[in-house]
């Protein structure tokens, strides 16, 4: 098996936070090599991240729920913007 390393993870953030409706949160946040951030709550779902004027998140996979997805993209709106 060949292996090849086009790129490292140079930069990823760890939060655990709880907003107040009842969750908490742990997700680790990674830049996306496609664009904007992946967003990984482990064992539950995986997001992509668009912070700037216009921020949106996108769900990839896992379980959807909508309020947790906007529990997370307003947590990451006061993060990175």
């Amino acid at each position: 098996m060949r292996i090849e390393y086009n790129s490292k993870i140079e930069q990823y953030h760890h939060f655990d936070f709880q907003p107040g409706n009842g969750t908490r949160y742990d997700i680790v946040v990674i830049n996306d090599p496609y664009g904007g951030l992946l967003v990984v709550w482990p064992n539950h779902s995986t997001y992509r991240y668009f912070g700037g004027s216009n921020p949106e998140i996108k769900h990839l996979h896992g379980k959807k729920n909508k309020f947790d997805q906007i529990a997370i993209k307003e947590f990451l709106d006061g993060v990175f913007i």
